[in-house]
């Protein structure tokens, strides 16, 4: 069920494909219950041409064997109709919802292989509906072929092997019939896939409004904006309202033209019948026999356009979802990438060039850091220095040089064992909606009780997590939105703490905590970096004073280095700085 491979086309039906493979077992049997039961049914318009001319010849005098051996048939083939639908039900659930599992694994899996940019240009809530709309697209698919188009195609096979039977004039108007329906249908359903598809793209977009406002609703509320975004949001709500009318009208009118061909060709098959038994051509039974085919065709025909309708709309849903998420992975691993032999945790700028879009930052960068040493980076907003860490997390790609960890080039090597190396305590503590415990483990998930509290402990969380209502097993809300900044930072911290990587970088790492609490996480800080290779931001400079060298960055240049008491004799840009914090931060001047 959980293909450890990738999608290769956004096309619905290779996806479709894709999804099934796993579950061929319960697709094959569902599929086979489908044909039988449908070729059963069908044929009971045959037992009722048997029952017709029965009646007739007893009223002639004839016996009660014919129709009672009439009459048993369509029971036994009611019968066995029942067994194979509901066979194929019950396979044909453990088929839609497997493929609708897979789909859904395999899209999540490839999602998160996806670069910082990716995300950064889209909302969370859009990407989890869109592989949800492909994840259930997969599963009405399977619901579409096996119950609409599968069951129409057996029933109009066996269909016209009754009616050439019965007499072969009418088996070629019901062919007529079936083909002139099935081509106007498919003519007009692919008419409607672009309409589905763009109404799909404004429900994304909707969607997307809707998460956002729902996700900033304390910013509307005290900046007195809600007027104005429910207005927003009423413009997007009838953009779609009328994008889904437009869909919903093309629906019935193509209802409306099936209606017309079914009372054409349903007629003339019914009148072709009643002149040939009129002259003697067919049996009375055979007029039974092809009205109930007629009865039987028609209900499936007419909707035939409704359910080509609803395949295409699954098919535009599809289709639009991955279109977005299937777009090739900005930074992948490349081939034949090993694991970082991690000997020692030395970093290594050589000639680095990188730049956003046509906005260059770095030009021929070159930093070494040694094993063990610690360094701080220092400079306004824009300086580079956040970008600085992510480059060496391999967020980006660089456009020239070389970045190296313990002598090997990041790009040979596996993002992931990458980035085990490396602890990250960012400015923002990301959290998930689990508990304490999960999210202190999170970097090593096999640590004991012991660990998870020590580390705490150093971060200075412990005594505020035991005051949860539920301890360690307190859920944190989303983004951690139930703790406070500070108390997320320490989560953040002890997370950091217990992962014991040996390369640490902090990204203001103490900048939601009060005075009186960053002392202590200054101390379990002090010995969390001991022995490590450490990158560490801060605006707050007194934080960096222990660092054995500051790197001083403006527009992406290295300007000075040294010492803190060093850099301030200096009187340079960080003695600027130095001069002009307020309350022991960096001011804008």
């Amino acid at each position: 069920m959980w293909r450890s491979d990738f999608p290769e086309s956004t096309n619905p039906l290779r996806f479709f494909l894709f999804a099934t493979r796993p579950h061929y077992r319960p697709a094959l049997v569902a599929t086979c219950a489908v044909v039988t039961g449908a070729a059963l049914f069908t044929t009971v318009a045959y037992v009722f041409k048997y029952v017709a001319n029965a009646v007739a010849a007893l009223i002639h005098g004839g016996s009660y064997q014919d129709v009672i051996l009439a009459v048993g048939m369509y029971i036994v083939i009611l019968f066995f109709g029942q067994i194979a639908i509901r066979v194929s039900g019950f396979a044909g659930a453990q088929w839609a919802t497997g493929a609708r599992a897979t789909a859904r694994y395999a899209l999540t899996a490839y999602v998160t292989l996806h670069s910082r940019n990716y995300f950064s240009e889209r909302f969370a809530g859009s990407i989890s509906n869109k592989i949800n709309h492909a994840g259930s697209g997969v599963r009405e698919m399977t619901e579409q072929v096996l119950w609409q188009f599968l069951e129409l195609v057996v029933s109009v096979i066996v269909s016209f092997i009754i009616a050439y039977i019965a007499y072969p004039l009418l088996a070629w108007i019901f062919l007529l019939w079936v083909t002139v329906v099935l081509l106007v249908n498919t003519y007009f359903a692919r008419k409607r896939i672009p309409l589905s598809s763009h109404a799909q793209k404004l429900e994304t977009a909707l969607t997307g409004s809707t998460v956002d406002l729902l996700s900033n609703i304390t910013a509307m509320q005290e900046y007195a904006r809600r007027l104005f975004e429910i207005d927003r949001l009423k413009s997007l709500t009838d953009t779609r309202r009328m994008a889904g009318l437009r869909n919903w009208h093309y629906g019935e009118r193509v209802l409306v033209l099936n209606g017309i061909l079914q009372a054409v060709f349903g007629g003339a098959m019914a009148f072709a019948a009643i002149h040939f038994a009129r002259i003697g051509a067919i049996s009375p039974g055979d007029i039974i026999l092809v009205l109930t085919l007629i009865f039987r065709i028609e209900g499936l025909l007419l909707f035939l356009g409704s359910h080509l309708n609803g395949f295409a709309e699954t098919w535009g849903e599809i289709q639009e979802s991955l279109e977005e998420i299937l777009e090739p992975h900005e930074i992948p691993d490349r081939a034949g990438a090993i694991d970082l032999p991690l000997q020692e945790a030395s970093i290594r700028f050589k000639d680095v060039d990188f730049g956003f879009q046509d906005r260059p930052l770095f030009q021929k960068l070159n930093i070494d850091i040694p094993p063990g040493q610690r360094v701080g980076l220092v400079g306004r907003s824009g300086a580079g220095k956040s970008t600085l860490m992510r480059l060496i997390l391999h967020h980006h790609d660089i456009q020239g040089g070389v970045i190296e960890i313990s002598g090997t080039n990041i790009v040979h090597v596996t993002q992931e064992s990458l980035r085990r190396t490396i602890s990250v305590v960012p400015q923002e503590a990301l959290l998930f909606h689990r508990s304490v415990r999960e999210n202190i483990s999170y970097g090593k998930p096999e640590a004991s009780e012991d660990e998870i509290v020590e580390a705490a402990r150093l971060a200075q969380a412990h005594e505020f997590v035991t005051h949860l209502p539920q301890g360690y097993e307190s859920l944190v809300g989303e983004r951690g939105v139930k703790l406070s900044g500070g108390e997320r930072q320490r989560i953040a911290i002890a997370r950091a703490i217990l992962k014991n990587a040996p390369i640490l970088l902090l990204d203001e790492a103490t900048s939601s905590l009060d005075s009186e609490s960053e002392v202590e996480i200054q101390k379990a800080l002090r010995e969390l970096m001991r022995g490590k290779t450490v990158i560490a931001i801060a605006h707050r400079l007194s934080t960096l004073r222990e660092m054995d060298r500051i790197i001083v960055m403006d527009h992406g240049m290295i300007v000075e280095e040294g010492g803190h008491d060093e850099l301030v004799q200096k009187k340079g840009i960080y003695s600027e700085l130095w001069t002009h914090q307020a309350g022991g931060f960096i001011g804008d001047t």
